[in-house]
């Protein structure tokens, strides 16, 4: 059974991006929404 998603529109600073964008293509995440959840689960779990 998926999960019901919500949008959710954020705006960050340019450079929390960049650092996003690099830890996306570190990781081999293939979309920055993917990479913002894995982040905010990661930060959750502590």
């Amino acid at each position: 059974m998926r999960e019901e998603k919500e949008r959710v529109e954020i705006r960050m600073p340019k450079t929390i991006l960049e650092k996003l964008e690099q830890y996306q293509k570190e990781n081999g995440i293939p979309t920055r929404t993917a990479a913002i959840l894995e982040l905010l689960r990661k930060g959750l779990e502590k």
